[in-house]
Formats: C-alpha cells, sequence, structure tokens
C-alpha cells in the first residue's frame, strides 16, 4: 500500500516536519514552501497543508482535503474543492482571543484618546485638553456584527468592563456574553444603540458591502466604529463619509478593501482614525498552533473521527 502524498506548502515551527514524519509514519510528507516545489508536486498529494495555486487544483486528482493555515475559506477555492470533492478545514475558533485583544485595543485608545496623547509626545506637546472629549467603557453600549468566535471573545472582553453588548448573526440564538441578539435583517435597529461597532463578520456574499450610508447613518452620532474582520464587509467611501462628517467619532481598523492601503487613501490622513496593518491575527500565524490544528486533524482523519473548523464551501467560511 502506498503511503499517502502531504504537501505542507505552508510556514512550519522549526523541526515540526520531522516530527510529523516521525508521527506518521505511513505518510509520505513533502516539503513544498518552495513555489516550484509545491507546483510540481501537487499533482501526487492527497492532502495539502496551506494553501496551494488553485489555478493548478485541476491536476490535483487524487487531492481529498486541504487543511488551510488561516481563518475563513478564499473565495477562489471554493467552486473548484466543490467541484472536485476536496474537504476543507481551517483554523476556526483559533482567532477568538487575540483578535478580540486587538479589537480592545483599538477601542481603548480611541476612548482614551491615547492616538492624540501619542502625536503630542512627538511633539513634546503636555496638553491636558485631550481629557475633555475622552471616554469610559463601562456603561457603554457595544454592537457586535458576526458573533462567531471572534465576535463572542469580543462579547466576553466588553462584558468584563461593564459594557452592554448587543450583536446579530445570520442565524439569531442566545450566545454567550450578549444582552440581546438581532437577526442581521434588524441590523439598523441595534446600530442606533450603539456607542460603538465592532466588526467581526466573515467576508461571504451575504456581507459584502453590508454596512453603507444607510447603515452608518443608522449609528449613533458620535459612534466608533471597529473592524477585525474583512474590509469589504463595509462599503469604504460610506465609511470615510461618516467620518469625515462626523457621524462617526473614530475608527480602529485592521482591515481594508484594498490591501495594502493606497499611499493617497483618506483614511491614513483622518486624525479620528487608528490604522494597524491588518496584523490582528498574527500571534496565532506566528505560533505553533496551525500546525498543532493540522496535526490533531490528520490524526482524526487516519481515525476516521470528524475534523476541527471544516468550511462550508458554499457559505464561504
Amino acid at each position: 500500500m502506498s503511503k499517502q502524498a502531504i504537501l505542507a506548502c505552508h510556514w512550519l515551527p522549526d523541526g515540526e516536519l520531522a516530527r510529523w514524519t516521525k508521527e506518521f509514519s505511513d505518510c509520505d510528507f513533502i516539503d513544498a514552501r518552495d513555489l516550484q516545489v509545491a507546483a510540481r508536486e501537487l499533482p501526487r498529494a492527497t492532502i495539502v497543508y496551506g494553501l496551494p495555486d488553485t489555478t493548478l487544483l485541476p491536476q490535483a486528482t487524487g487531492l481529498r482535503w486541504i487543511q488551510l493555515a488561516s481563518a475563513g475559506v478564499p473565495a477562489a477555492l471554493c467552486p473548484v474543492a466543490a467541484q472536485q470533492n476536496i474537504r476543507v478545514t481551517n483554523l476556526a475558533g483559533l482567532y477568538g482571543p487575540t483578535i478580540a485583544e486587538h479589537a480592545l485595543g483599538l477601542m481603548l485608545i480611541l476612548s482614551r484618546n491615547l492616538h492624540i496623547a501619542q502625536f503630542n509626545q512627538r511633539d513634546k506637546k503636555w496638553d491636558r485638553t485631550v481629557a475633555n472629549t475622552m471616554r469610559d467603557l463601562h456603561g457603554k453600549t457595544i454592537a457586535v456584527v458576526g458573533l462567531g468566535n471572534i465576535g463572542q471573545n469580543i462579547a466576553r472582553l466588553t462584558k468584563a468592563l461593564g459594557m452592554r453588548v448587543v450583536g446579530c448573526r445570520r442565524t439569531p440564538r442566545p450566545t454567550p456574553f450578549t444582552d440581546r441578539v438581532y437577526d442581521v435583517r434588524e441590523i439598523k435597529t441595534m446600530l442606533a444603540e450603539a456607542d460603538y461597532v465592532a466588526v467581526t463578520a466573515p467576508l461571504t456574499r451575504g456581507t459584502t458591502g453590508l454596512l453603507g450610508p444607510a447603515e452608518f447613518q443608522a449609528m449613533r452620532q458620535g459612534a466608533f466604529y471597529i473592524n477585525v474582520s474583512r474590509g469589504p464587509v463595509a462599503q469604504e467611501a460610506a465609511l470615510v463619509d461618516a467620518l469625515q462628517s462626523g457621524r462617526l467619532a473614530g475608527a480602529g481598523l485592521d482591515v481594508f478593501a484594498v490591501e495594502p492601503l493606497p499611499a493617497g487613501h483618506p483614511l491614513w490622513t483622518l486624525p479620528n482614525v487608528v490604522i494597524s496593518p491588518h496584523y490582528s491575527g498574527d500571534t496565532v500565524n506566528n505560533s505553533a498552533l496551525p500546525a498543532q490544528r493540522f496535526a490533531r486533524n490528520l490524526r482524526n482523519s487516519l481515525a476516521e473521527r470528524d475534523l476541527e473548523g471544516v468550511g462550508d464551501l458554499e457559505l464561504g467560511y
């Protein structure tokens, strides 16, 4: 019986491939982190760790499973994986705590005017008037757009700070740490309650452009907007308009419609915007957690048990 060919085409911690080779002796692991090697070896692979070149997948007639080293499922992968009956698993469930901390950090920077204090420090300027528009989080309401793992972790942290937490999700149901859960069709009613809006929804056909002019207009005057999921969930022109008009007091953004954010984009220079370059989940990406998820799933696959993080190719996450 021939060994299963497993391509490792994503970054791995030192020694991880050797550990896999020792534990899974019935598998043939191929170091395919070089793109040329990956392209050459993909046709004989049965399992891939990482995201292969989707244009080459039709050549991989024996491929049965892809373990992504990311959350969600790339849109380009969904149709070809469905057509070729390739199971796709991702890192869903691993990012919640770290991305929630990032979102909370953005909220605190904006609410305490720490971004302005940082500018003043650079200019050696002692200006205590920044406290005049400072806010506390406790007693305020946060609306979480998308109550999956990341959204629930934001709910957990903000609830601990004394905030009222509301949220919406595709299928409304009781959710930990939330005071009220709305159907996504009621999103404008929910947004009208919020002092802070945190976007944690995956990017799908249903969420692309979900927040447009009407939704930003529905938000409370002076609300803060946080996005740590995907930029295109919001219509970026509508977001910029809301910030420039003063409808929003500020925004903390880790994700954008186009990345890297173009040099001439107005978000760079708005004084009420804090930008991070899409790295809110990188403590997970740079850890052993993704490789450990794959190893657990490989054990489960070989034992014919359920896998963790099975993606829904129709929904796209």
